[in-house]
């Protein structure tokens, strides 16, 4: 759901939906004293569908109060971005879905929209609002700071396919650490990874942190951490957006510690995260 902070205090929003699944909402009355700015705050458990829809019964509710949102600085804070890897037609008959929903935040016309770690910045372009984007180090960074620091010392980095080389490379320079590049072949007529390999063989006992932005299912991750395991490795996990959609029981005796800078939808939550770590 979203929420909103104006001038540096919380509105509060009401939510409503009703039987044939109309959302609407109501914005606290106390938004009309708004001098400077107003930030409306996404949150990454809402489901991507209905996002737009959040932002629209919103900004009703804020028209409805003859609000001059002109004279206030309005920023929109997108911590997953959503359709943000549909972001292309990939066949005939589909929508270029990503596309659609930019034009629709421009229509709004905020100010600034503040992005996290966006699975393809590329398609950005397609965004006439100014943004600025939160990157993946330093996501990873936040995210080792909320876990007491570098609990763990790693002997590589990761990057699980060439897509995610350069952000992985960001995060091993910060470590002072190498990278280690992963390929991977899929059966395209299911889409399942049959094959993953290393540029490289490591050493028994290397302790190994695979970086990336998005775990979903986790068919990317389950092969390659098999095969660190089988060269004797100790295996962590970090990605920025951490979906899980089977659940974390499925990672167990793969990955030694799983880290997210923050779970995405509701299959999971960050309680989860830390049993799993615990090895609960």
């Amino acid at each position: 759901m979203i929420t909103l902070i104006a001038d540096n205090k919380e509105m509060p929003v009401e939510w409503v939906e009703f039987s044939d699944g109309a959302l609407t909402c109501k914005v606290d009355v106390g938004v009309v004293e708004t001098k400077h700015n107003l930030h409306f705050n996404v949150c990454p458990t809402t489901p991507v569908k209905q996002v737009s829809e959040e932002l629209i019964a919103v900004m009703a509710a804020l028209w409805e109060f003859e609000l001059i949102l002109t004279d206030i600085k309005c920023v929109l804070h997108l911590p997953y971005l959503p359709y943000g890897r549909a972001d292309r037609v990939f066949e005939e008959g589909n929508p270029n879905m990503l596309r659609w929903f930019l034009n629709t935040v421009d229509g709004f016309l905020f100010d600034e929209v503040v992005l996290t770690d966006v699975h393809n910045p590329a398609s950005l372009t397609k965004l006439q609002t100014p943004y600025r984007e939160i990157n993946q180090v330093s996501c990873f960074q936040y995210t080792c700071k909320r876990h007491n620091g570098y609990v763990q010392k790693w002997d590589y980095v990761i990057a699980p396919d060439k897509g995610a080389k350069d952000k992985a490379k960001s995060i091993a320079d910060m470590l002072g650490v190498p990278i280690i590049q992963a390929s991977k072949e899929r059966d395209i007529s299911t889409g399942r990874i049959i094959k993953t390999e290393l540029d490289t063989t490591l050493s028994v006992g290397s302790r190994v942190i695979i970086c990336d932005d998005i775990l979903d299912g986790g068919g990317t991750f389950i092969p390659l951490a098999e095969e660190l395991r089988s060269q004797g490795c100790t295996v962590d996990l970090y990605v920025t957006h951490l979906i899980a959609a089977k659940g974390l029981d499925i990672f167990k005796g793969l990955f030694d510690n799983i880290y997210c800078y923050q779970t995405v939808a509701k299959y999971v939550n960050k309680q989860d995260v830390m049993n799993f770590n615990l090895g609960k």
